[in-house]
């Protein structure tokens, strides 16, 4: 077989993030605001949902401070699996990435419906004669059609270069955030303190902590994903610690401020809260053009969300590739510089992910992104204990053990999410993983058969760091 010669890190180019970019494409992996976290005051009334926000303490800060790490140790598109890879070899490496990549790609299976649905919302006025786009009563052919056409000009942008998609999505974050600060003047003198404190019947067990638990993960996970773009940062040792510091405090703020604002100036039961509640909010609180607004920039955050994810999941392919785990013709480059193979998996992806339910969609995305995570907190740890050479422009001032006992806390919160899945959910992950376990030793067999070219494996010289592989079959 032939193979060709290649470190894990792609050929040096003019990269294209700037640290504001950076911010917002964080910003947009993880939340995008406060459109689909409505279900949480539903779950759990106004008092458990504002508790709710301290999951940013256990989850969040651990997360988004090992990325930061890593992501300036490694700086590749490989992102987390890079780390995985360091520590254990190609076989973990490649689970870390496979759950990365799926839970990914299922979650942007979501904006295209979600960008039609709102639009079908902002421009439909009366209920009795849907719109052909519409999921209930409208014509499944042109739906369809839509969306398959909105995936085809969404990925056209991708495909034209991160610094691209970097510039579009501080223009969405502007454009989708404005109309929450108006809520949120507006709502403000509309408070009543005493609704923060009601609860459901019952109080702790009358909660439906399933529901609150899978809705606030989906919108406050994948900070990792963002280092899949370390490789395009222009400073990532600089960039990379403030760029997170500067997207928690992003997340947290167009989280917790519209959702505090408007628990307490909404006299509705919390009952009716549901996913795009924050609409008939805006009615309530500002009047039809507040809620027409909202509306349509819950329609571009989808854009926003869609384009970042996209990015994060194509270039990971491509960083696999560029590590030898993928073979080589995935790490391929258009003349924009950006991943072809890797764009049009994760555009197949989500086509062939589009058919499933929101429910059904974020619980078995939560469940692959939790394994994924096990891996990675695995790989942080014995790169700390194993590997203290590992040159790190930015580490987290706290030891290996401070660092187990940080980690604990997240870990634990894994357990948690996982006790409350269903189990057609948690049955559906563990198959897709061990679908993994055997892709990875298919493409064992490919290399060895030479049926396509693999980068060969060997240390990137900036690093000389001592890779001892696991005893799996190596790629």
């Amino acid at each position: 077989m032939s193979s060709r010669s290649s470190s894990p890190q792609p050929k040096k180019k003019n990269k294209k993030l700037g640290l504001m970019a950076l911010v917002v494409l964080i910003y947009y992996e993880v939340s995008g605001g406060p459109f689909g976290i409505e279900d949480i005051v539903r779950a759990g009334g106004p008092m458990y949902a504002l508790l709710g926000f301290s999951l940013f303490l256990v989850w969040v800060i651990p997360e988004a401070l090992v990325t930061a790490e890593l992501s300036t140790a490694l700086p590749e598109a490989s992102g987390a699996v890079a780390w995985v890879d360091t520590a254990f070899g190609p076989f973990w490496a490649f689970q870390k990435g496979w759950l990365s990549w799926l839970s990914g790609v299922t979650d942007n299976a979501l904006y295209p419906i979600l960008f039609l649905d709102c639009l079908v919302g902002l421009l439909s006025e009366d209920a009795e004669h849907p719109s052909i786009f519409a999921a209930q009563g409208g014509n499944p052919i042109a739906r369809w059609s839509f969306i398959l056409i909105t995936i085809t000009v969404l990925t056209y942008l991708n495909f034209r270069g991160l610094d691209i998609v970097g510039k579009l999505a501080m223009v969405i974050c502007c454009m989708s955030l404005l109309p929450f600060v108006v809520f949120c003047v507006i709502g403000s003198f509309q408070v009543v303190p005493a609704r923060w404190f009601i609860a459901p019947p019952g109080g702790f067990y009358g909660v439906n902590w399933s529901l609150l638990f899978n809705t606030f993960f989906w919108n406050i996970n994948f900070w990792e994903s963002a280092a899949c773009f370390s490789g395009e940062v222009k400073d990532p040792s600089r960039d990379y610690p403030l760029g997170m510091a500067l997207a928690i405090g992003l997340v947290f703020i167009t989280l917790f401020v519209p959702i505090l604002v408007a628990t307490g100036a909404s006299s509705r039961p919390y009952t009716e809260w549901t996913d795009g509640y924050f609409v008939d909010l805006g009615r309530q609180i500002g009047g039809p053009w507040l809620s027409y607004w909202l509306m349509f920039a819950s329609a571009v955050s989808n854009i926003g969300m869609f384009e970042a994810e996209m990015s994060s999941d194509s270039w990971q392919v491509a960083g696999m590739a560029d590590r030898g785990i993928l073979p080589a013709f995935m790490g391929t480059r258009s003349a924009h510089d950006t991943p072809i193979y890797g764009i049009l998996l994760s555009a197949g992806g989500v086509l062939c992910l589009g058919w499933m339910s929101f429910g059904e969609v974020v619980a078995m995305l939560n469940l692959l992104y939790c394994f994924g995570q096990l891996i990675e907190f695995a790989a942080f740890l014995h790169l700390r204990a194993a590997h203290p050479e590992l040159p790190r422009p930015f580490r987290i001032p706290i030891g290996t053990v401070g660092m187990g006992l940080l980690l604990a806390m997240p870990t634990v919160f894994i357990g948690v999410v996982v006790y409350f899945s269903s189990p057609l959910a948690l049955g559906l992950s563990l198959l897709l993983c061990a679908m993994g376990c055997g892709m990875y030793y298919l493409l064992v067999l490919a290399k060895q058969k030479g049926w396509c070219d693999f980068e060969e494996r060997h240390l990137h010289d900036e690093y000389k760091v001592d890779i001892n592989f696991s005893p799996e079959p190596e790629l």
